[in-house]
């Protein structure tokens, strides 16, 4: 029986639960199903796969109400808007947290709300006014984690009344591999490099990574991948370290693939993640990957010696001064992690 799946999102800017949503999706009507995206404000940097369905949902008249009566009123505008847009949906599923503080009051049967990161450290320092908030958004309806991590944290967090599962974040391997050879890097870069892809901003530590691979002091460039608020301070660093001529800022890429295909190694110098999307695109590109043993996310997906502690920068620079002289590096991605077997547990939901 064909179902109905719709995806909430927030925008389709190039974040790792943006992509998630996208490729899910794809593997919704890849599989004979109906998959459609709804997002909230209307910006949309990321290629939309063919079939897939999108419908925008102008929540920004809704910032005027008050915060304690907004979320009911959005729930049931989305609700009408989701109904005759689409139709009654077989299941709904939200994504982070603008997103699921609408639609935990939402009537629409079968709404579950992912949980893409590690929520105690997510809001670190705010958690403790956040607690009571964030409890009436997810214990209000059935949760996925994408990462056991996540789940684990989620459970520590809120107690035994949280009704949450485990789905892996799924990679769409044809799609990464065919982009990956849509252009080849800047010529520049010819001789090998390591590469970092994310958003600059505290959670992915780039003054950690910065600091470690100064110290390291390899020949091999390092190329950042990505924007944010964070950007302006990064490049300070760089440039306090007398390496501004070894670190490449690309900027925003659609498509970071082709970087990540050519690349040495990955690297990733995250405080927490919820599973890690860019590790798994690497290794779908046969590219190796060292990151921080985040509380959840990268142990799930690499094998001990690619781990270094969270923000120790004499470990990582000891850990990038290992790979760049390895030859033989083993990449292996697990069948959990593939589009096919995400759709067959979202569905079965």
């Amino acid at each position: 029986m064909k179902k109905k799946v719709v995806l909430a999102i927030f925008t389709l800017q190039g974040n790792g639960a943006e992509r998630f949503a996208l490729t899910l999706a794809k593997g919704i009507n890849n599989a004979g199903h109906e998959a459609h995206i709804v997002y909230f404000k209307n910006i949309i940097d990321l290629p939309i796969p063919d079939g897939v369905q999108t419908h925008f949902f102008d929540y920004q008249k809704f910032r005027a109400i008050p915060k304690f009566m907004r979320a009911g009123i959005a729930a049931k505008a989305f609700d009408r808007f989701v109904r005759g847009k689409i139709g009654e949906p077989d299941l709904v599923l939200s994504n982070l947290f603008p997103v699921d503080f609408v639609l935990c009051k939402s009537t629409l049967p079968n709404v579950h709300l992912v949980i893409h990161n590690t929520t105690s450290l997510e809001y670190g320092e705010r958690l403790f006014v956040m607690r009571e908030r964030l409890a009436k958004v997810y214990l209000a309806k059935p949760c996925v984690a994408v990462s056991q991590g996540v789940r684990n944290d989620f459970i520590e967090l809120f107690g035994s009344k949280g009704r949450i599962t485990t789905i892996y974040n799924p990679i769409d391997i044809e799609q990464i591999v065919n982009t990956a050879n849509e252009y080849i890097p800047e010529p520049e870069l010819n001789g090998g490099y390591i590469v970092h892809v994310g958003k600059f901003k505290h959670q992915k530590r780039h003054d950690i990574l910065i600091k470690a691979y100064a110290k390291a002091n390899i020949t091999e460039k390092l190329v950042l991948v990505g924007t944010g608020e964070l950007f302006d301070g990064v490049k300070a660093l760089v440039k306090s370290l007398g390496i501004e001529n070894k670190v490449i800022f690309t900027g925003f890429k659609k498509n970071p693939y082709p970087y990540m295909k050519h690349a040495k190694f990955m690297v990733l110098s995250s405080d927490f993640e919820g599973l890690g999307l860019v590790i798994l695109e690497s290794l779908a590109l046969g590219v190796p990957v060292i990151s921080t043993d985040c509380l959840s996310g990268p142990s799930e997906i690499l094998p001990t010696q690619s781990l270094t502690p969270v923000g120790d920068v004499d470990a990582l620079a000891n850990k990038l001064q290992c790979f760049v002289e390895l030859t033989n590096i083993t990449c292996n991605l697990d069948k959990k992690f593939t589009m096919e077997t995400a759709v067959q547990s979202y569905l079965s939901l």
